[in-house]
């Protein structure tokens, strides 16, 4: 066998390794086009969704709304109901990402049984200002309309929401209340009131264009923000003081 020489291994080794980045350059292309096509199935989902609601909004529809053919919708999520649950989830990552990490703070903190009334109270301003944050924030109407539109039809992704979003921060909610009362977290009162105090929370959510418009404001941030924040709290903790 003829030897090459080292200059031809050398070139034969880089022919190689770039053959190697153009494989990966092309793979990244491939995901980033991927998922540019599943956001785009996921936009158009919501809108259609909240538009028609599970049943009348049709996979073709929405494929064709997002600008990509029916195979992608199917491959990227398996059918409609697939593509209506991961609508729900991206809705709620927002949510997630900012409530978890209070949420596990304030769960930490709940297996001291001697905390105060005073300090109750300030776990749950901790596990509630950022969910309050979260509906605050500006979203595109479509949202709002997906969410109401799972709620009012009792979907799947409707469960999904309840699960990944309100039944976590309902228990805690409970769970405190329930300790500043001196009663159980299970008892009507109690889960009554946790539910009120979670739903003026999302209140702000359907009801942020025309507190906008009351208040002459353009958006929930910086000082508005925290005024929001101050007026809701206010609310709820005079809602459980004696």
């Amino acid at each position: 066998m003829r030897e090459r020489s080292p200059a031809t291994r050398r070139s034969r080794a880089s022919t190689r390794a770039g053959d190697a980045r153009r494989r990966r350059h092309l793979a990244g292309g491939g995901y980033a086009r991927g998922e540019h096509t599943r956001r785009r199935l996921l936009e158009a989902g919501i809108e259609l969704f909240g538009q028609l609601g599970y049943e009348r909004a049709s996979t073709r529809a929405i494929a064709r709304r997002a600008g990509v053919s029916l195979p992608a919708l199917q491959y990227y999520f398996g059918g409609k109901e697939g593509l209506h649950l991961a609508c729900a989830e991206y809705l709620t990552a927002d949510v997630r990402a900012r409530l978890d990490p209070a949420a596990a703070r304030v769960r930490g903190a709940l297996a001291d049984p001697g905390l105060t009334d005073a300090e109750l109270l300030e776990l749950l301003r901790a596990v509630l200002e950022p969910f309050l944050e979260a509906v605050a924030a500006e979203r595109p109407e479509s949202w709002a309309l997906f969410f109401a539109r799972a709620e009012g039809e009792q979907t799947v992704a409707f469960e999904a929401i309840f699960q990944q979003v309100a039944g976590g921060l309902l228990a805690l909610v409970k769970e405190i209340i329930g300790r500043v009362l001196g009663r159980s977290p299970q008892t009507p009162e109690v889960a009554i009131r946790a539910v009120f105090t979670i739903g003026q929370l999302a209140l702000v959510r359907r009801a942020r264009p025309i507190m906008l418009r009351a208040l002459g404001w353009p958006d929930f941030e910086g000082e508005r923000l925290a005024t929001l924040k101050a007026v809701v709290w206010q609310a709820i903790a005079s809602s459980l003081s004696s």
